[in-house]
């Protein structure tokens, strides 16, 4: 039983160890006033576009993101968002968007493309 235990906590320890290493960038925010906390997880370059996914931390939620930015245009699109996990997210793609000067996603899309 003692051996059992100390194996299971050295497997929580080890699996804890690996989910905390997951990369996760902080993206700053050029406008004060959002509660929310924005964290790059992933990001892929083919051509112009960068492929992102991103969490925001917020005061009663957590929320996963995943965008494409043409760097070129400094165009978006979402593909896809959940609050249960990133790999929850289903893609359903919006039309291309212009962004809004000081919005997070635009803070996104300057952090990606610089």
């Amino acid at each position: 039983m003692r051996i059992q235990i100390v194996a299971l906590l050295a497997c929580t320890f080890v699996a804890g160890t690996s989910v905390a290493a997951q990369s996760e960038i902080p993206i700053p925010r050029s406008v004060a006033g959002d509660k929310g906390k924005y964290f790059l997880l992933e990001k892929k370059k083919n051509g112009n576009i960068i492929r992102a996914l991103h969490k925001r931390v917020g005061v009663d939620s957590v929320g996963y993101t995943l965008t494409e930015t043409n760097c070129a245009t400094m165009q978006m699109r979402e593909l896809g968002y959940s609050e249960q996990s990133s790999s929850a997210i289903k893609e359903y793609p919006t039309k291309w968007f212009e962004l809004v000067p000081g919005s997070s996603k635009s803070d996104l899309a300057n952090f990606v493309c610089r």
